[in-house]
């Protein structure tokens, strides 16, 4: 059984929905609406090009591309509806196709939480230290630089994250920070590395990066060039727009989806009628700000609401949904991590998402607290169960059971008992011992005993990577400090 058959939850029978279809249908409208009215900002001298290839009125003193429906229908039509994320064992390739949900990290965040509570900065070795951590629970898919290497150069800080990840993990790695196409030339030379080749690096990507857009309605050139090399590549990636209701985009939810999914689609476009095919993901953290303190909250119901929207959003496209989640303003894992993070996991998967990311951090995403991976992991197991739902045939009434029963209740007895209770939800983290059990052993916390699951997992030997290897990639990163001096 390979992993990716371990996170089979089926089709979403009936999944959540927060807006209707028409609702769907009107928010699409009004996105081609503003595209073809307003337009977007493009700053990308290659995106103006080729948008103006294609018919979009394109004003190159504002760097505005107004795009008409019919050439956004025409390249969303080319999007492909399934994809594979790659992973350095094949055993953890992640299928993408609406049947399947993933848990991941992301993150860059700037501090650690250490075990007694002392926040420090970040460094390469806490990248690692996270990537062996996400490799040890099987509820992660894919690990990600969840801390920023602070202790690295700038200009190669994003190859160091990624060559962390990769030998913490043989699983598939999601790039948070790359800034520019030069860094992601480097990224896909350690891809191919990694893969045996340019080739094999597009039949299976190894890594997959997150490209913000910046609300509203504006493509950094950055993002924009940066897209098209990665697709040149056969690189996937994720278009994470981060819209504020009420600050760079209007109070409402419904608007805020609008500029969101106008976002995203201005992007597509562009990617799309340059390299058509190219594997994109519908990605986003919506958020909403806090009148009282400006802060910016992502664990709401309006920003959870918006996400749902979003996954509805990339269904009616036919575009895989990765959502950021969590995001929580808890300063330690607690109650309210807890909650918050437990109530966006649920409603984006029920939504449809194939896989979310951002967990193990607290406020706002600012600090990585290892315990709340442990918790989040225990949590999403509970989650996998109740996506799947329940199966109603023959076998799974056991009519004649009961009636042999009758009214006596040996179930326990049973074989089929036996063998069922291995497909039944068995706690990890949380307490199943008695309230007298529970004080004799010392009445740890659950946060206490994710803790000792961190220290036990960081205890036991490293995924095996290869020493030849290593050099390549050491070779690599020093090559693009040189040029980058």
């Amino acid at each position: 059984m390979t992993y990716a058959e371990t996170r089979s939850v089926g089709r979403r029978q009936r999944p959540l929905r927060v807006v209707s279809d028409d609702d769907v249908r009107r928010i699409h409208e009004a996105t081609l609406d503003v595209l073809s009215t307003t337009g977007c900002t493009y700053y990308s001298q290659r995106a103006l090009d080729v948008l103006a290839a294609n018919g979009a009125t394109v004003d190159r003193e504002t760097t505005v591309a107004k795009l008409p429906p019919e050439l956004v229908e025409r390249a969303v039509a080319t999007i492909p509806r399934r994809l594979t994320l790659g992973a350095r064992d094949p055993f953890y390739d992640l299928p993408i196709d609406g049947e399947h949900a993933y848990l991941t990290v992301d993150g860059c965040a700037v501090s650690v939480r250490e075990a007694g509570g002392a926040v420090r900065r970040s460094t390469r070795d806490d990248v690692f230290r996270a990537a062996r951590l996400a490799h040890g629970l099987d509820g992660f898919g894919a690990t990600a630089a969840i801390v920023s290497a602070q202790d690295k150069p700038e200009q190669s800080r994003v190859l160091h994250e990624l060559d962390a990840c990769l030998r913490g993990s043989s699983k598939h790695a999601v790039v948070v920070s790359v800034h520019d196409e030069d860094e992601a030339r480097w990224l896909i030379r350690m891809g191919e590395a990694v893969a045996g080749g340019s080739r094999e690096l597009r039949e299976r990507p190894l890594f997959t990066c997150i490209l913000c857009t910046v609300s509203p309605l504006h493509q950094e050139r950055f993002g924009m060039d940066l897209a098209f090399t990665l697709a040149e590549a056969g690189i996937p990636f994720m278009l994470y727009p981060m819209p504020i209701l009420g600050a760079t985009a209007p109070v409402t939810p419904a608007g805020t989806a609008v500029v969101n999914n106008a976002e995203i689609v201005a992007a597509v476009v562009a990617v799309q009628l340059a390299f058509p095919g190219a594997p994109i993901i519908h990605a986003g953290g919506p958020t909403a700000l806090d009148m009282r303190t400006g802060s910016y909250f992502a664990a709401g119901p309006e920003p959870m609401l918006l996400r749902c929207v979003q996954a509805q959003m990339a269904a009616f496209y036919g575009l895989p949904a990765g959502l950021g989640y969590g995001g929580t303003k808890a300063k330690e894992p607690d109650a309210r991590a807890a909650w918050e993070n437990t109530l966006t996991m649920l409603t984006e998967f029920l939504a449809g998402a194939d896989f979310i990311f951002g967990s193990g951090l607290l406020d706002g995403s600012q600090i990585f607290a290892p315990e709340l991976l442990v918790i989040d992991d225990e949590v999403f197991g509970m989650v996998t169960h109740l996506l799947r739902g329940v199966t109603v045939d023959d076998e799974s009434l056991t009519v004649d059971l009961i009636k042999g029963m009758g009214f006596e209740g040996r179930y326990l007895r049973e074989r089929q008992t036996r063998a069922g209770a291995r497909d039944l939800w068995r706690a990890r983290l949380g307490e199943t011992r008695s309230y007298e059990a529970w004080r004799a052993a010392g009445a740890p916390s659950t946060a206490a005993r994710a803790r000792a699951r961190v220290d036990e997992i960081l205890a036991a030997p490293a995924v095996p990577f290869p020493d030849d290897l290593g050099r390549e990639l050491d070779s690599i990163i020093s090559a693009a400090e040189a040029t980058a001096r």
